[in-house]
């Protein structure tokens, strides 16, 4: 056999026909209906690769990732109509890949033997902790690179902002790394992932009794980070009460956990990280005012891919050596002006996944401009952001006559390259503001002052 794959889906025409073809492959294959009898299923036997459903009854696939997607298999996701914000999640969860229902058994296969192939060399669990590299090539990111290395050693409270996917995480583990503390330990949590009754109990443990489905003693997120650093990502979606007993842990160092009469002392450090305006949130009334000046001491802003270009020659090759299979990739010239030309609304772990798909069509080692450009047009990430495959694919394409020459993207300035990818998507639109607007994701009053800025012109439709 050549590995276990465990298939969870609830639509039993789906499952069967897979489960039919994945041992035709002469794959070792075990079927569940939901996402419970998975749960049950992975803790039997770890199987190597997953393929997962996300809407299911009962549990979901995202409750089934977020218990098991630190774990050893490979989860590769299969998305229905409606589910490509729920798949830009898993992705973030620590999903290997996904696939487009229907999901054709020959367009999986070479998924899965790369996740296999990867799980076989050792590089699968590796992946959790590789790429935690900060390259800054750019002016921008060479700022928050010198940034980190002044407030890593103060050991105050730091706060990142950023987009989804332009790796706040990353820049959260080098505060840690950079720190007194990297000798302790480096927790994580995902607020966003946090079922909203439960976020005290997460964040500062319970006793045994404490409530209706507490069976034993829980440590929490702060005991376990006793000594190092705590990473809170999503911080905006703590719920008001849970922020308040944040605060008073953030200023006090000690905790009581759920149905505890006495607090313990600890020794944290907090790192955030959130792509909301917080400041916003707190004229909404749904962040404190007083935790929002708390997280304010070392605030880090992580500009989006699209403005740090000059970092992408470097962040392709350290992404190609996580999903290569065999021997070395690379991206010419061409490819790269293809990859520069993308809007990247899911910034860096967009990009992780581009690369990831072309690497199974690469031929010669060489991802070329055209299977890249193909990548680019199916990303669920454009999707995501209300955009598409045509959207995506106009703008990143230059007309035959363009006046507009291509920017240097390691020397030009980010309003050069503002204004090139809005020349693009115009030409693209023959002009048509509403719909270059549209395909932007700006308004058309937005986009009218960026076209005078830069002295473009357009049909006023």
């Amino acid at each position: 056999m050549k590995g276990k794959i465990l298939v969870v889906d609830d639509d039993k025409t789906l499952r069967f026909a897979l489960v039919k073809a994945l041992r035709r492959f002469g794959y070792d294959t075990r079927e569940a209906a939901d996402g419970l009898e998975a749960l049950r299923a992975l803790r039997e036997t770890l199987p190597d690769v997953v393929l997962l459903d996300l809407r299911m009854p009962e549990l979901d696939g995202l409750g089934v990732l977020r218990r098991f997607a630190s774990r050893a298999p490979a989860f590769i996701v299969l998305t229905g109509h409606g589910t490509v914000q729920a798949a830009v999640e898993a992705m973030r969860l620590g999903a290997f890949s996904f696939l487009e229902k229907p999901v054709d058994a020959e367009v999986l296969r070479p998924t899965l033997e790369q996740a296999l192939a990867l799980r076989a060399s050792g590089a699968l669990g590796k992946q959790a902790t590789r790429g935690h590299e900060l390259i800054a090539r750019s002016a921008a990111m060479r700022e928050v690179d010198q940034m980190l290395d002044r407030i890593a050693p103060t050991d105050e409270t730091v706060a990142i902002f950023g987009e989804t996917g332009t790796g706040k995480e990353v820049v959260a583990r080098q505060v840690h790394q950079r720190s007194l503390r990297r000798g302790g330990p480096y927790v994580a949590l995902n607020a966003a992932c946090v079922p909203k009754d439960l976020f005290e109990s997460e964040l500062f443990g319970h006793r045994k009794g404490a409530f209706t489905g507490a069976t034993q003693d829980h440590r929490g997120f702060f005991l376990d980070a006793h000594g190092g650093s705590l990473f809170i990502d999503e911080v905006g979606e703590l719920p008001l009460d849970s922020q308040a007993k944040l605060l008073r842990a953030l200023e006090s160092k000690r905790i009581r956990a759920v149905g505890d009469s006495q607090e313990r002392e600890v020794d944290v450090r907090i790192i955030v990280a959130t792509n909301r305006d917080l400041w916003r949130e707190v004229q909404r009334g749904t962040f404190r005012e007083d935790l929002y000046f708390r997280l304010q001491v070392f605030p880090v802003t992580l500009p989006p891919l699209r403005n740090r270009l000059a970092d992408l020659p470097d962040l392709c090759a350290a992404l190609l050596l996580q999903v290569s299979r065999q021997g070395a990739l690379h991206i010419g010239e061409q490819g790269l002006k293809v990859l520069s030309a993308h809007p990247w609304p899911g910034n860096v772990r967009e990009l992780l996944n581009v690369l990831r798909r072309a690497a199974l069509f690469a031929s010669d080692g060489e991802l070329g401009p055209e299977l890249l450009q193909k990548m680019l047009a199916a990303s669920l990430f454009t999707k995501a952001q209300g955009g598409g495959p045509a959207a995506s694919e106009r703008g990143s394409q230059e007309r035959p006559g363009s006046s507009f020459p291509p920017a240097d993207t390691a020397q030009t300035t980010l309003a050069a390259v503002e204004r090139e990818h809005i020349f693009r998507v115009l030409e693209g639109e023959d002009g048509n503001v509403t719909r270059a607007a549209i395909a932007l994701g700006i308004d058309r009053r937005t986009l009218q002052r960026k076209m005078r800025q830069y002295d473009l012109t357009g049909d006023t439709d």
